[in-house]
């Protein structure tokens, strides 16, 4: 149980406060710090739909910050710019590749296609392997922002432990529903497929004056029509959801720890709490938060703690839905110890559903690994109507947080 935390706690540090617990679900008693779910149902029933750069959005940074000054971090809101949802920009990209079919294989223009579709492909391969976002630029932008807290180092500090959560929540789609989830992954190789052999294809018709290659690209070309009606439905039809799972729970499972911290904090581990905006726009505040704290995170454990209200509570070893990027060494071989503890039932396994904060973080070749509970491979309740705070479940938000904990205390030693 979470009270396990006063075990490594030294006498009087920590007043011996009970808390009740947030649902007649969840009969444990947690010693010194809130129950997360106090601040999952706080998030997901209190202030709803957390759509990236919305009044709800900010709303939740402002209750984050005050929570993490409360427990006495030192706390900077870090405000940027960033699309609303991720859909627009994938609109864009795929709107001009089948500009440049429809100019090759209709129009026999097959110079002006290649533009088109290459242009087109290089922004959707920018946009899941590197940090280049091309399409993003074109894209009408918001408000948003990263809560960043600090807690210094009883002594000077040799390291930093980095917690971080997003705090936003999805819009809906039909790509969600329970009969296509679990091929999300596989849709989304098939639509990076049709990107890549798109231009090539009207490229060899430019050179070659062959029609016949044009026609030969009409399966890829209606594979990204697809995709592209997919978006625009998502966009017309669908509303956001409530977001418990995705993510109040890895925000409150994050700000329960960050309160037992402050209660005992650390000898020589500078700790920074992170709940990013925009991260359902496409990763938006980690990658600014990257930009802007580069120089910090060299010698940094970066712990991502995304979608632990429901499922089997794994870390993961792998990530990145395009390119495979490895967890880090130092933090995935932790969490194999943690892991083996008694009444801990934790795994290690490869999750390359969806893009998480993390890959932005391995892409830098940093220190990073993900926190997250899944049931037949994918998020419970991901990006559904029903993610809400009922569907939450108490113990596995309660593996997690004894999980994390137990990972923390262990580094910070």
């Amino acid at each position: 149980m979470i009270g396990s935390i006063c075990r490594d706690y030294r006498p009087g540090r920590v007043a011996a406060r009970r808390l009740g617990a947030a649902t007649r679900r969840n009969p444990r008693k947690y010693w010194a710090v809130t129950d997360p779910l106090d601040h999952i149902r706080k998030l997901a029933e209190g202030i709803g739909p957390r759509p990236a750069t919305s009044k709800a959005e900010r709303a939740a940074a402002e209750y984050i910050e005050q929570q993490l000054q409360k427990f006495g971090f030192t706390v900077k809101v870090e405000p940027f710019r960033s699309v609303r949802s991720f859909s627009p920009t994938y609109i864009a990209i795929f709107v001009l590749a089948i500009a440049g079919f429809i100019a090759a294989a209709v129009f026999d223009k097959g110079a002006l296609g290649l533009l088109l579709t290459g242009i087109a492909g290089v922004a959707f391969i920018g946009e899941n392997t590197t940090t280049l976002h091309l399409a993003r630029t074109l894209i009408p932008q918001g408000k948003s922002q990263n809560v960043v807290g600090r807690l210094a180092a009883r002594d000077l500090p040799r390291r930093r432990l980095v917690l971080v959560a997003h705090y936003d929540s999805a819009k809906s789609g039909v790509m969600w529903q329970p009969g296509l989830v679990r091929d999300f992954r596989r849709i989304f190789v098939l639509q990076a497929i049709s990107m890549i052999v798109l231009p090539i294809l009207v490229g060899f018709q430019g050179v070659t004056g062959e029609r016949l290659f044009g026609y030969i690209a009409i399966p890829f070309a209606a594979n990204i029509i697809l995709g592209l009606l997919l978006l625009l439905h998502r966009e017309v039809f669908y509303k956001h959801v409530a977001g418990a799972n995705d993510n109040a729970s890895g925000v409150g499972v994050m700000l329960s720890l960050c309160e037992a911290l402050a209660a005992d904090v650390p000898a020589d581990t500078e700790v920074m709490a992170v709940a990013t905006g925009c991260e359902e726009a496409g990763l938006v505040g980690m990658e600014k938060f990257l930009s802007r704290h580069k120089d910090d995170l060299g010698r940094a454990w970066i712990i991502n703690i995304d979608n632990v209200g429901a499922g089997e509570v794994s870390y993961t070893t792998a990530e990145g839905m395009m390119l495979k990027h490895r967890a880090g060494k130092d933090l995935t071989a932790m969490a194999a110890q943690v892991a083996k503890m008694p009444g801990l039932r934790v795994s290690g396994r490869p999750f390359r559903v969806m893009s998480l904060d993390t890959e932005p973080v391995l892409l830098r070749r940093l220190e990073a690994m993900t926190v997250i509970a899944t049931r037949d491979g994918v998020p419970v309740n991901w990006h559904r109507g029903s993610d809400t705070y009922d569907a939450i479940d108490p113990d596995s938000v309660d593996t997690a947080y004894r999980f994390v904990e137990a990972m923390v205390r262990r580094l910070i030693a």
